[in-house]
């Protein structure tokens, strides 16, 4: 059975791992990512853990096919075009790790691999998608778009930034990308308890809760403020999902992400609301459910798309 590298390379560690055609870890390992000097050396220390780690197989005479990579930034073929995080600007790593390492590579951004992870291993292993539509709700609102069995990057990468969706809203927030009301200030853990903590300080409550878990524990207890932030949130997702589904058709919509560890309390009246905003002929036939491979995702997903990329140059398809 083959193996590839999945690598998910993170602002503070860089995760490796060997993972088999049938989803398996076989083996694990990190080391810190060096963001000094402009991340310069990180694919340096990329190719040097993965040398070091195809001599140790070779010595037992296993053997490595291809490198998958997930990176925090729009990929554009093998360049990263922007990386924060990393202090990056159209970096060149699938090039440097081909080069450094002697395998075919594959990039793409982290929360593409986390949506290919996903529909590849998450959920009910007799269903698997094709078409998916992936948002996670932590800090931010990410997100990623399967059509086909294939990620949706679009022409500059940044296809699938489901956070970005505008937002119509009676107040005025600020988004990190530079914009005003994108989806992600309403429906990111920061975006549900600022509408908490402001609906309580309407009501005259003295109340400010700093995470979304909290308010949800309110919401759990029947407080009608928290209530009423939840819903003003979920109606906001839902919208946005109802516009990403009308254009996609999925099998498959996947929430992850901090928001999503409340379960019933944010997935029923999630689905509630979807159902009543999708188009009529979509109704009742797609598959809502939380994300379940929680860190494995990104990882999964690097390795399914370097699979994809052997699959391709074999002529098969691997969903």
């Amino acid at each position: 059975m083959k193996r590839v590298f999945g690598v998910d390379l993170g602002g503070t560690t860089i995760k490796f791992s060997i993972i088999d055609q049938a989803g398996n870890f076989i083996d694990r390992w990190a080391i810190p990512t060096n963001t000094e000097n402009g991340g310069a050396s990180i694919p340096g220390d990329i190719i040097e853990s993965l040398k070091s780690k195809m001599a140790t197989l070779f010595e037992r005479g296993e053997t490595i096919e291809a490198i998958g990579v997930g990176v925090p930034g729009p990929v554009n073929g093998d360049v990263v075009e922007v990386a924060v995080n990393l202090g990056w600007n159209n970096m060149p790593l699938g090039h440097l790790l081909q080069e450094g390492t002697g395998l075919p590579v594959t990039l793409l951004n982290d929360a593409n691999a986390a949506a290919l992870g996903e529909a590849w291993m998450g959920g009910d292993s007799a269903f698997r998608a094709s078409t998916v539509v992936f948002v996670t709700l932590g800090t931010g609102v990410g997100g990623g778009v399967i059509v086909d069995g294939k990620v949706l990057n679009g022409q500059h990468g940044c296809a699938g930034e489901v956070g970005h969706m505008p937002v119509m809203a009676a107040d005025t927030r600020q988004c990190g990308c530079g914009k005003t009301n994108c989806l992600e200030c309403y429906c990111s853990a920061t975006g549900f308890v600022k509408t908490a903590n402001d609906l309580y300080e309407a009501a005259g409550d003295t109340r400010a809760y700093t995470e979304g878990k909290d308010v949800f524990d309110q919401v759990a207890a029947g407080d009608e403020i928290a209530i009423q932030a939840r819903d003003i949130t979920v109606d906001y997702l839902a919208r946005g999902l109802a516009a990403i589904m009308s254009t996609v058709d999925p099998q498959e919509v996947i929430v992850g992400g901090g928001l999503s560890h409340a379960g019933d309390l944010l997935m029923g009246p999630l689905a509630e609301k979807l159902d009543e905003y999708v188009f009529p002929g979509t109704r009742g036939k797609y598959v809502l459910r939380r994300a379940t491979l929680g860190n494995d995702a990104g990882a999964l997903g690097a390795a399914f798309q370097a699979f994809q990329m052997l699959a391709a140059g074999a002529g098969e398809q691997m969903i």
